[in-house]
């Protein structure tokens, strides 16, 4: 239950026990359980647009739920874009892109990425059904663990790249 537990505290805001202890290996041994956390953020995710649409027109509870998801995540994702964007839109060395990457201030490059990255989501989520529109949401969110699970595996840690 602590790997679990690691997992969900690594990758959401969702409270776990103030004991829960914390070490490198516990979080090594919790990447097993990054897809379900993404299935618990997805399906609250799919939840509040659920409940939102029960109140709010199709745009505004899309949105909503958008912003849950974010909340319930931390900006986790959204953070690491931003870096990403800021650090490979202003770094021209790998030093200079990886110390841009760290800097916790956001820059124009991750401004624009991120409201890029965004609208593009509302905007394709919105041309879908709703019924796919759940369904996506959970699988994306699923995916979106999965795929930092499989990076760790088949990749070499950057920072001990020559």
């Amino acid at each position: 239950m602590h790997t679990f537990l690691t997992a969900l505290m690594f990758f959401t805001r969702i409270p776990v026990p103030a004991t829960l202890p914390y070490s490198k290996e516990l979080l090594n041994k919790a990447l097993r359980f990054f897809p379900l956390v993404g299935g618990i953020v997805g399906g609250i995710g799919a939840g509040s647009l659920w409940l939102g649409l029960l109140v709010f027109p199709f745009p505004l509870a899309l949105l909503l739920s958008m912003l849950v998801t974010i909340f319930v995540t931390g900006a986790f994702h959204e953070d690491g874009f931003a870096d990403f964007c800021d650090g490979y839109g202003g770094g021209l060395t790998k030093e200079k892109v990886l110390e841009i990457m760290k800097d916790s201030r956001l820059g124009t490059y991750g401004t624009i990425g991120l409201t890029a990255m965004l609208a593009t989501k509302f905007m394709a989520l919105s041309y879908l059904s709703v019924p796919h529109i759940f369904l996506v949401m959970i699988t994306a969110h699923i995916i979106s663990r999965f795929v930092p699970v499989l990076l760790v595996y088949t990749t070499p840690y950057i920072r001990r790249m020559p």
